[in-house]
């Protein structure tokens, strides 16, 4: 064993990266007492992205939905002051060191990536403070209680799961579903288990249209282009709004030049890299202290709160006519986009591949290349492992369960690249040191073997199998009671 310090930097802060940490807490715990962990997460809270669908139609549940991080690294009810908790947006990752918005570095011996995807048509999930979540929340629902027609354009998860929800609490409403496939949900769902879905939003009183693609101007990548619209922009009822917090409430949008997050700052003048054994002196961490109970987020917020009214002109309810490209025509009060998820991966583009011929990024769907032990795929970095819905493993592999198990595996093979070969970095060429990790004994990723349940709302779910209708059961009932908030409640000590 290594009498250095370890450095490991887990970067997002949801399931897969939670787990992560929790396992090499465990670690560091047992085995490894110098094993540093570093969480770098932009938001200032967790924000349950599983119960997406219920917080958008439940105040209640909306107000659970953020949860502090400041136990994320108890142990026991202690805290290691090994560990931390970096809020920051990461910019940029190199060979062994990362960049964050602001300035600074954080150097790491390993590195696990776990951004996930990012869902620039819902503007919440852009959202970095619990605060300003909760207010694009109080906007959306305001505008779907106000609206009486409401299309929805994308039938994935989020637009099949928010359709069944609204058209549940609100059964009076004319609700339609658009999707460009011919049938809902994911590619990897049988025909079987979509067309069920399909007849029980239908019996909701739910209007499927299937095979149809909204033409622009009303939404797309070339209704945004065409406006002039930055890329990344999202359109919602007309409007071009850019996705970053910054410019949705400046007021609000985290500042890494100020004291209300982690300021991180090298003393490094020559920007070069210290040595492994010397990064710990290097550096200056100014930890972010988030409240310690996640109820004073909402209680002093009110549908009449000012901070409301901030986001309403992104829900601009009235009517107007939605045509698809084969000429369908839909008249509606207020149309949600619902489709457009890609993991976040630009911060690669400062990261060389070994070829050109063999990108990190997969071009087609912006995934981090991987294999099968969740190490990138390229052999020149086998000490950086990307795990749940960043990587390229099949659209099968894109769920909750299996981000948790991929990020026990990322954190099992790291342990073994720390017994067989960690001083590798610092005594071997590039060349010998890659040859010694291709060696070390890894276990692959095999898959996860789940059900799958999709719920429409409190009191319906659709289920694939008898196991997942079980396992749904075991839960406490229906899925969609929960959306695994209990779950999550649990996993960061709350």
């Amino acid at each position: 064993m290594s009498s250095r310090e370890i450095h490991v930097v887990v970067v997002g802060g949801s399931w897969a990266g939670i787990t992560a940490v929790h396992d090499l807490m465990q670690l560091s715990h047992l085995t490894y007492p110098r094993l540093h962990i570093t969480l770098v997460e932009q938001r200032t809270h967790y924000f349950h992205k599983t119960g997406i669908i219920r917080g958008l139609a439940d105040r209640k549940y909306a107000e659970q939905m953020f949860i502090p991080y400041n136990r994320v690294f108890s142990h026991s009810g202690m805290s290691n002051p090994n560990h931390r908790f970096v809020c920051a947006r990461l910019k940029h990752i190199h060979e062994h060191f990362i960049e964050v918005e602001g300035g600074g570095r954080l150097f790491y011996d390993y590195l696990i990536i776990a951004t996930g995807t990012e869902y620039k048509s819902l503007p919440v999930t852009s959202s970095t403070t619990a605060e300003e979540c909760y207010g694009q929340y109080q906007a959306m629902r305001a505008a779907i209680e106000a609206a009486e027609r409401i299309v929805f354009v994308g039938g994935g998860a989020v637009g099949v799961g928010l359709c069944g929800e609204i058209a549940e609490m609100y059964p009076s409403k004319k609700i339609t579903l658009i999707h460009a496939r011919n049938k809902l949900l994911n590619q990897d769902i049988s025909d079987a288990f979509a067309s069920t879905t399909e007849q029980r939003l239908q019996k909701m009183g739910v209007r499927v249209v299937l095979g149809e693609i909204v033409e622009p101007p009303e939404f797309g990548v070339d209704a945004i282009y065409s406006t002039g619209a930055p890329p990344g922009a999202y359109v919602s009822e007309r409007h071009i709004v850019a996705p970053d917090a910054a410019s949705i409430a400046p007021s609000m949008a985290p500042s890494m030049a100020h004291s209300s997050v982690n300021r991180i700052e090298s003393s490094m003048a020559n920007g070069s890299m210290a040595a492994p054994q010397e990064r710990s002196e290097h550096r200056e961490i100014h930890h972010y202290h988030a409240p310690s109970v996640a109820p004073s987020i909402t209680s002093s917020l009110s549908s009449s709160d000012p901070l409301s009214h901030k986001y309403r002109y992104q829900w601009n309810v009235h009517s107007h006519e939605i045509v698809t490209k084969s000429g369908v025509k839909i008249e509606c009060d207020l149309t949600v986009w619902t489709t457009g998820s890609r993991p976040q991966t630009r911060f690669m583009k400062t990261l060389p591949p070994s070829s050109e011929k063999r990108p990190l990024v997969d071009p087609a769907s912006g995934s981090i290349i991987v294999r099968p032990t969740l190490q990138l795929a390229d052999p020149r970095y086998p000490h950086i492992f990307a795990v749940g819905d960043v990587n390229s493993l099949s659209i099968s592999e894109k769920y909750a369960t299996s981000a948790v198990n991929q990020a026990k595996r990322a954190a099992e093979n790291i342990r073994t690249l720390i017994d067989d070969c960690y001083d590798f970095r610092v005594k071997m060429s590039t060349a010998m040191a890659q040859d010694m990790a291709s060696k070390a004994m890894l276990v692959p990723y095999t898959g996860t073997k789940k059900g799958v349940v999709v719920a429409l709302g409190k009191s319906q779910e659709v289920s694939n199998t008898w196991f997942a209708k079980i396992n749904s059961w075991a839960r406490g009932g229906k899925r969609g009671r929960k959306y695994l908030l209990d779950k999550a409640q649990k996993m960061l000590n709350y």
